[in-house]
């Protein structure tokens, strides 16, 4: 059985709910859960692993930037030089790809250095 995935779709940077409402994912929590592991860092979490394994493999230059809230807490600032900040309405895949997958045991390795 190959190793379960978290999959970023990269419209979720365009969105205050995007990323599961910055929530971690139950599928996630309940493989960490299974294997008894530790609570994790959540948003600290994810704001890295979309720098690392999302951002980078984007058609279009992104910068992103960091918001304190209970809701998404990494979002596109501008897309291709254009401010896009918080914009309401954007085309459905204006981000290419549509996503990136990322192993459990990479965004596990990840939350552990974040929260260490």
């Amino acid at each position: 059985m190959s190793e379960p995935t978290l999959w970023l779709s990269s419209d979720c940077l365009l969105s205050k709910y995007g990323f599961n409402d910055g929530d971690e994912p139950d599928a996630f929590w309940d493989w960490r859960e299974e294997r008894g592991v530790e609570d994790i860092a959540w948003h600290p979490t994810l704001r890295r692993i979309v720098r690392e394994h999302l951002v980078p493999k984007l058609d279009q230059r992104v910068e992103v930037y960091d918001i304190e809230t209970i809701h998404n807490p990494i979002r596109a600032s501008t897309v291709d030089g254009v401010d896009i900040d918080d914009l309401a309405d954007h085309p459905d895949g204006m981000l290419t790809p549509d996503g990136v997958e990322v192993r459990y045991s990479e965004v596990l390795r990840i939350a552990r250095e974040v929260s260490a």
